[in-house]
């Protein structure tokens, strides 16, 4: 009998082989983190809220009665407030008899932000003759392009100034009192 040979590809093994493990080379693009697809949520609840970007308004006449909360609550009233800042006395111009103080409200909404400027200003605070504030006027400005942060480092350098000019002063009063006494 004649033996017939058989053409078809031989079967493959069923048993593991074994892989070469290297070091993967690093793609150009970063990789999204677990659990995330690169293009994006996939579904829309998923989706991450979106970034409110925050406008600042400077206000460069608080009176001397207003406090941080009343200030709030009177900017509260035209839209959402995220943080107030109002200048403490001890910054003050102690030369001139200054009464007003500088402030900074940050609003949620730029363009809530841009409208209250609008709105507000030059406008009086309050119209009730019995209010502290009766026959003051606004003076408010949006500050485009200014976040927070600059307001803090600013203030910071500011108290920084403030404390050296009183020790500056402090050690020539007492200068002074030494060359006296002797």
């Amino acid at each position: 009998m004649m033996k017939i040979e058989n053409k078809s590809k031989p079967k493959p093994s069923l048993k593991p082989t074994p892989m070469e493990v290297g070091k993967a080379e690093k793609p150009d693009k970063p990789q999204p983190k677990k659990g995330k697809s690169a293009n994006g949520p996939s579904s829309p609840a998923e989706k991450p809220e979106k970034m409110h970007k925050m406008g600042v308004i400077t206000i460069s006449n608080v009176p001397k009665d207003m406090t941080v909360l009343r200030l709030y609550e009177i900017m509260g009233m035209h839209s959402l407030i995220g943080r107030v800042y109002v200048q403490p006395k001890e910054l003050l111009s102690f030369k001139t008899n200054n009464n007003h103080r500088k402030g900074w409200v940050e609003f949620i909404s730029k363009s809530g932000a841009k409208k209250i400027a609008r709105e507000l200003n030059n406008k009086p605070i309050s119209r009730k003759t019995s209010s502290p504030f009766y026959g003051l006027l606004w003076n408010m400005k949006f500050l485009p392009r200014f976040k927070w942060h600059h307001l803090h480092d600013r203030m910071e350098y500011e108290y920084g100034f403030v404390y050296k000019r009183r020790r500056v002063i402090k050690k020539q009063a007492k200068k002074a009192k030494d060359d006296g006494d002797a």
